[in-house]
């Protein structure tokens, strides 16, 4: 439910982080575990790269499905082009056009010989020249004419101009029409050679509409870019001064970008970042260099703590998130908006102008626990208007405990756990018994125990460092 984040308040060294820890762990054990979260390139706009998510442990698997697609393209869509089968139907769709052009140039030639011209191609195009008594007229000989006849001459040769005209036009639609029918029998090869595959993932991941359109999206940007796939075959190694991998670059737009890769999870994830900055929050747009200028794209999105805790719980320092510029209001926005935004911190602040990745923002679905002092609550309470509306749930962290038999054996599971997490010698019972009568000294009330457990944990793994030195096997009472 929206706003039932929650605030654990306490002084230093109760032992909260920890305990918040073990207990979000065991709540989230029995959680469904969240889709795996993808970046791929959004063809129409390159600079608003689109979010997929994809159940548990099919993101790694579409991405290497993906890469075997675009591998199987590159490899054969050149094998196609240079078979004898595809040159004989290009030769055949040339020929037809080169007759019909043909056709079209003895239609002329017979329209001219019929007003006494002769047609001469050139690399000014056609010229027409006048003929008499079987015999083409130089331009002296031309002049030389009476000027009725030249006349005459002139004016045939203007109506003929004007034929000649509407032939090239002709000739132009003719062309024109000729590298459409060529463009669209290689475009029909590529159709031909990718679609098969590409049908089998469409049909593989039709569960999943969005990841559908991705793929229906690559395969008609292969045949529409189809030049950079012919010239694999024939393509050159990379120059030493160019950036190793370069020629690679054209292909990148087909990777997918698997931020969150949830396939080893079980249940809801727990995460706890204890260094809360905007960019280890909400992730950061990496840039690399390329020819002397720094460049990104949808590859290079790296995620932040709120991607990994997506669908789980995202344990925080209160007091670590409101020092970090833009952390706090920026994850108030994320909860209030129920998504993550991943942008340039830079574009808060007014000092990006460059045109940059706009990523789609992906849905938010987290429980985010804060952890800090009781003042640092009652300040948020009440100067910040928007915090009561996010965090609903406090839970208080006292210092002291009652000393009941409960406790006490409670006490023991706790010292016993340290020890073994921290491979510490572990404390015999005469020991025990001083260290609990050494907790109620520090609650100063015989009826009480300490819980400031950072406290109890130092004597512990002091008395243990004593017993190794001494080489003794556990911790006793002297």
């Amino acid at each position: 439910e929206f706003g039932f984040n929650m605030f654990v308040a306490g002084p230093p060294g109760t032992g909260k982080t920890t305990a918040v820890k073990r207990f979000l762990e065991k709540v989230a054990r029995d959680k469904p575990v969240p889709p795996d979260c993808c970046y791929v390139n959004n063809f129409r706009d390159p600079y608003r790269p689109r979010a997929l998510r994809l159940p548990r442990g099919r993101g790694r698997e579409f991405q290497k499905d993906v890469k075997n697609l675009v591998e199987g393209a590159r490899r054969e869509i050149p094998r196609v082009f240079e078979s004898d089968e595809y040159a004989a139907k290009r030769e055949e769709t040339i020929q037809g056009f080169q007759k019909e052009r043909q056709e079209l140039l003895s239609q002329m030639g017979e329209r001219a010989q019929e007003e006494g011209f002769f047609l001469q191609m050139s690399p000014m195009g056609l010229l027409i020249i006048p003929v008499m008594e079987g015999k083409s007229l130089s331009e002296e000989e031309f002049m030389a004419l009476s000027p009725e006849v030249k006349e005459e001459v002139l004016q045939k040769r203007e109506g003929l101009q004007e034929d000649l005209k509407r032939a090239m036009r002709q000739f132009t639609g003719m062309e024109k029409r000729a590298n459409e029918a060529l463009q669209e029998l290689d475009q029909e090869v590529v159709l031909h050679t990718v679609g098969p595959s590409v049908n089998e993932l469409i049909e593989k991941y039709k569960d999943l509409p969005e990841v559908m359109a991705y793929l229906e999206a690559v395969r008609d940007d292969i045949v529409e870019n189809l030049s950079q796939f012919r010239q694999e075959a024939g393509a050159q190694p990379t120059p030493p001064f160019l950036t190793p991998g370069a020629g690679e670059l054209p292909f990148r737009k087909y990777e997918v970008n698997v931020m969150v890769d949830n396939s080893q999870l079980k249940g809801a994830p727990v995460v706890i970042e204890l260094n809360p900055t905007y960019n280890n929050l909400f992730g950061r747009i990496e840039k690399e260099a390329q020819f002397g200028a720094l460049v990104t794209d949808f590859t290079m999105i790296r995620e932040g703590s709120l991607h990994r805790a997506n669908g789980g719980y995202l344990v925080l320092p209160a007091g670590e998130v409101l020092r970090n510029l833009f952390s706090w209001d920026s994850l108030k926005l994320a909860l209030r908006n129920k998504e993550i935004a991943v942008e340039e911190a830079g574009e808060k602040l007014g000092f990006i102008t460059a045109k940059s990745l706009r990523p789609e923002p992906i849905a938010l679905d987290v429980k985010v626990v804060l952890i800090g002092q009781p003042m640092l609550y009652y300040l948020l309470y009440n100067l910040d208007e928007d915090f009561s509306e996010l965090f609903k749930v406090k839970a208080d962290f006292d210092t002291h405990m009652a000393r009941t038999d409960e406790n006490i054996r409670d006490y023991a599971a706790f010292v016993c756990t340290l020890c073994r997490e921290e491979g510490l010698r572990h404390l015999e019972a005469s020991a025990l018994a001083k260290l609990v009568e050494h907790s109620s000294r520090l609650a100063e009330d015989q009826e009480k125990l300490s819980a400031r457990f950072g406290e109890v944990s130092d004597i512990i793994r002091e008395a243990s460092f004593y017993a190794t030195q001494d080489g003794s096997d556990y911790v006793t009472a002297d």
